[in-house]
């Protein structure tokens, strides 16, 4: 990690020579000097970085190495505040306090030269050589031969593969088979080439370990080989292209490309072209850690391969740690399964610990290597490590850092990418890159950590994306960051119970976080206070001048002292949920670097500070409250936002002309854009001009206005401006006698309407019975419509193709249409008798269904239940006055789970119903006090729960009660009073 961090420091170090801050303070000639040394030691840190596992002193040496890095960064750091503060004063470099900053940095420069130095002579005692970083790695033979006595748990994928090969008829199919390091591509892919179906379907079968080296002429001399069976002479390009065209000419080849680092396209093409003289169903199939890789050459969809199963794995150990032992020590087994499941699914770590313990049959050895890291594992060939590192080595400088920065979060977390890349930011990992953000720069390199399969199960939410890594990647990362750094210069102080960060490196977790203890800390980047239920911020906070990233969320702060507006060099300063806090510092538009203000769930923000406008470096900016006089929408107008925001207190926005100057429209980089009126409104006209004035930007995918008072909606709510929109929320829009045509949006997925007017009767009005209506919509959400009779006046037949997911409450009116799609309905709070209720019969596909609240109905319709013979999941609760199931219910025959809760009057479950539910296996009953008895003909149950119902209690009970003979076979029994 140190030669990562040193390319950062160097191009820094050139950036200030060559700027005109080296000028500004005199110090141009040192910091030349600093950059010279530091060249000299950058030449033999790739060697030291490999070396330095097998050597204490040399992993000394650099974190010492380290420690001076971090101590120039911080003084280049310094100067740079130091500058831009006193180019804002009227005398500039010749302010008096820059001759007491000269001095200081001046007498720390001599300090740092003199280490640096002795740092650059010691290295000579190592014997270390000089490499490149872009070096080519040592190359992983391998062969078709399957070395493995037996592999487990890839035969389904074996089949899989053959058959898509060998049913192909692609002129030249090429089939990546993808996944990280260790999962055992290669012996997946030497189990598909030994295959009969293969050897019978193919001629000829050719194997290539390509590794690093994807150079054209080589791998062709060895295809060509190969199919000759002897070795050829030195020969140029062309002769030796024909010669291959002439083999594969008419043959329905399999050429395996194993292990392939190439992510140059036009070296692929190349070699590409060559091999397409082949019969139809000439088939290439490729290993490859990197998605990047199976994205230029696949033909095929890539075969990502999955991690082994528990099972699987445990059978691997197995084999490798006691052979053909028939007998087994138990305690070691014991162990060894605790083992297994830090392998994570990954075979070469599940054969790498079994083989270490192969032949040590004392229990302490295995609890060593039970309770060790993986890092701690010998260094030799077969080691999980070496695999791993290799992935490492292969990154790029720029890559490297941010890799290793990722084992501050304990194993398993759930990351989530933004905030990362700001994490990256603060302690400087990213470079910029011509004109793009620094944000881009982070989301190009986390996609390329991804793309090299560091990262796993990717999840995006809300425009967010979340990832984990595995743990022996985690571990990977940890020995390199714990290896490299020193705790001598803490950059990143987590107080405990944040995420539950890691003490590692540079980072601290510390139980408490008091000013004087702040103080200790003079090169803090990353400060995360969450959580702390903080009530004042130290005015020391300001004395931080490195900070770039400030997480005080969840505290209950009611203001943050000016002393925080010192800090130049903040980018984030997280406030999520703080719901106290009611104004932030008058001078935070001093806060010039930064990037990222979050303010999502700061209720009590009443509005923003003077001049936030000026902020021009800001790109987040999650909530805007609009002030009463001054802090109007204008100041919106020059900022480049990304993300989402909300905007708050719409009701102070005087006329269409201050709406206007907020410049949405404009705004290409904002997804998600939320509106809030809030107080006692103007006149309702001129609330439909001030939103007609907030047109959003065609990128838009989430929009929600909540508590407009308007007399209707917008006109941009349409599909030329909203063509992107997959998420709409109106909340509160009482006025609005009438909706938008949503249903001509295209991308529109979800739909939440709540709290709507008295007069809507239809969500569409107008009818368009010809049209496609709701392409994409997959979730709908109805709440609060006294006098809404259903969804579109007139049906049509292409309605609502894709919904699936309904959510209808306190519309007592409300008639269900017949929908194919929807499997999964909420029905809840109508005050009425249930009749209405029967119309979910006409939802067929449904298999979820659960109904509640209401205080009058005492039985439920039995047209109901007729038409749902995919209902698998039933729940009818809070029914206060409920005191029968209808008979129909025998009709559900899928279903396997019902629950009733809180029925107070219900007082039988009908005999012949329930034997009618031939597939019900769980059965939960709760808050049912009239209920007398349970039916007979529960034989199929597995599970029964009874809570908080005394009667039924008492006749359950354990091998007294008059109904135990019925449920005394059920194997998961909950009873209780």
């Amino acid at each position: 990690m140190a030669e990562a961090f040193l390319q950062i420091l160097l191009e820094n170090l050139t950036s200030f020579i060559q700027g005109e801050l080296g000028l500004f303070f005199g110090f141009k000639d040192e910091f030349e000097n600093l950059k010279s040394t530091f060249t000299t030691i950058q030449a033999v840190l790739e060697d030291a970085q490999e070396k330095q596992l097998k050597d204490k002193p040399l992993e000394n040496w650099l974190q010492k190495l380290n420690v001076a890095a971090y101590e120039v960064d911080d003084i280049l750091d310094e100067c740079q505040t130091e500058a831009a503060r006193l180019k804002e004063t009227k005398y500039g470099c010749y302010h008096p306090k820059a001759i007491a900053f000269r001095y200081k940095i001046g007498k720390r420069m001599k300090e740092i030269m003199k280490k640096l130095d002795a740092i650059a002579a010691e290295r000579s005692k190592f014997h270390l050589e000089k490499k490149t970083t872009e070096r080519e790695a040592a190359r992983r033979e391998t062969g078709f031969v399957l070395n493995e006595p037996q592999v487990y748990g890839r035969d389904k994928d074996k089949d899989e593969i053959v058959k898509i090969l060998i049913n192909n008829a692609q002129q030249l199919s090429v089939l990546p088979i993808l996944g990280m390091g260790g999962l055992g591509k290669t012996s997946l892919a030497q189990m598909v080439f030994n295959d009969q179906r293969v050897t019978d379907h193919f001629h000829p079968k050719i194997w290539i370990c390509v590794s690093e080296d994807f150079n054209e002429k080589r791998l062709i001399k060895e295809i060509v080989e190969s199919i000759e069976e002897k070795s050829l002479g030195d020969m140029d390009l062309a002769p030796l292209q024909k010669k291959l065209q002439d083999l594969l000419n008419g043959k329905r080849y399999l050429l395996v490309l194993d292990d392939i680092w190439n992510e140059d396209q036009d070296k692929w093409a190349k070699l590409k072209q060559v091999l397409k003289g082949g019969a139809s169903g000439a088939s290439v199939l490729t290993t490859t850690r990197l998605e990047k890789v199976g994205s230029i050459m696949a033909t095929l969809q890539p075969y990502e391969l999955s991690n082994l199963s528990q099972e699987d794995c445990w059978l691997l150990f197995m084999q490798c740690a006691f052979g053909h032992q028939e007998e087994m020590n138990h305690n070691l087994v014991a162990i060894g399964k605790v083992i297994v499941k830090k392998c994570g699914g990954v075979p070469l770590a599940a054969k790498t610990l079994g083989g270490i313990l192969r032949f040590k049959r004392e229990e302490r050895q295995w609890e060593h290597v039970r309770d060790s890291e993986i890092w701690n594992l010998p260094q030799d060939e077969s080691s999980i490590l070496p695999a791993l590192r290799l992935s490492y080595h292969h990154l790029p400088l720029d890559l490297r850092q941010c890799f290793v920065y990722c084992a501050v979060f304990p194993k398993d977390a759930k990351m989530k990418k933004e905030k990362l890349i700001s994490l990256w930011m603060a302690h400087g990992f990213l470079l910029s890159k011509g004109n793009l953000e620094l944000e881009d720069v982070g989301n190009e390199v986390w996609n390329e950590l991804y793309l090299r399969s560091f990262f796993q199960e990717i999840e995006v939410k809300y425009d967010r994306t979340y990832f984990k890594m595995h743990d022996l990647i985690h571990d990977l990362a940890t020995s390199l960051f714990s290896a490299s750094t020193s705790s001598s210069n803490i950059r990143e102080i987590n107080v405990e119970g944040y995420l539950h960060m890691m003490s590692i490196g540079f980072t601290e977790v510390v139980s408490s976080c008091s000013p004087p203890h702040l103080q200790k800390f003079v090169s803090l980047r990353v400060l995360n206070l969450s959580n702390l239920e903080l009530k004042h911020l130290p005015s020391s906070i300001g004395d931080l001048v490195h900070l770039r990233y400030l997480n005080l969320s969840g505290s209950t702060m009611h203001s943050l002292p000016e002393q925080l507006c010192k800090l130049q060099n903040l980018q984030t300063l997280n406030l999520q949920y703080c719901p106290s806090l009611c104004c932030l510092p008058k001078e935070t538009s001093k806060l010039g670097s930064l990037r990222n203000l979050l303010l999502d769930g700061c209720y009590g923000l009443d509005s923003m500070p003077p001049r936030i406008g000026s902020l021009t470096c800001l790109k987040t900016l999650s909530r805007f409250a609009v002030g009463r006089k001054s802090c109007q929408l204008g100041e919106l107008r020059n900022l480049n936002l990304y993300g989402s925001i909300e905007i708050t207190h719409l009701e102070r926005v005087k006329n269409d002309r201050d709406a206007k100057e907020a410049n949405l429209s404009a705004k290409e980089n904002l997804h998600s854009l939320s509106m809030k009126w809030e107080e006692p409104h103007r006149y309702e006209s001129e609330e439909v001009e001030v939103v007609e004035a907030l047109k959003p930007h065609t990128n838009v995918t989430c929009l929600t206005i909540k508590g407009f008072r308007g007399i209707r909606l917008p006109e941009w709510m349409n599909h030329s401006v909203l063509k992107n929109v997959v998420s709409i929320v109106i909340d509160g829009c009482e006025n609005c006698s009438c909706l938008p045509p949503f249903g001509d949006l295209p991308c529109l997925e979800s739909l939440e309407l709540w709290d709507g007017s008295a007069e809507l009767e239809y969500v569409e009005d107008s009818g368009f019975p010809t049209r496609r209506r709701f392409p994409s919509l997959r979730k709908l959400i109805i709440v609060d419509f006294d006098n809404l009779k259903g969804l579109l006046k007139e049906a049509g037949e292409e309605q609502f193709p894709v919904l699936e997911e309904m959510k209808i409450s306190r519309c007592p009116v409300f008639v269900i249409p017949t929908l194919s799609s929807v499997n999964e309905l909420v029905v809840y709070g109508n005050m009425s008798d249930a009749t209405g209720l029967s119309s979910i019969s006409n939802l067929r596909a449904l298999t979820s269904l659960h109904i509640r609240t209401n205080f009058i109905a005492t039985s439920l319709p039995e047209e109901m239940f007729i038409s749902l013979a995919n209902l698998k999941y039933l729940k009818i609760s809070s029914f206060y006055n409920l005191k029968e199931l209808p008979t129909s219910l025998a009709s559900l025959n899928a279903l396997m789970h019902l629950e009733i809760d809180c029925c107070p009057k219900l007082e039988i479950l009908p005999e012949e119903a329930v034997k009618g539910l031939t597939s019900l296996t769980q059965l939960s009953i709760k808050y049912c006090e009239m209920l007398k008895c349970l039916p007979e003909g529960l034989q199929q149950l597995t599970n029964l729960s009874v809570r908080e119902c005394p009667t039924l209690a008492k006749l359950c009970e354990k091998g007294i009660g008059q109904d135990w003979y019925k449920i005394a076979h059920i194997p998961h029994l909950l009873i209780t009073n």
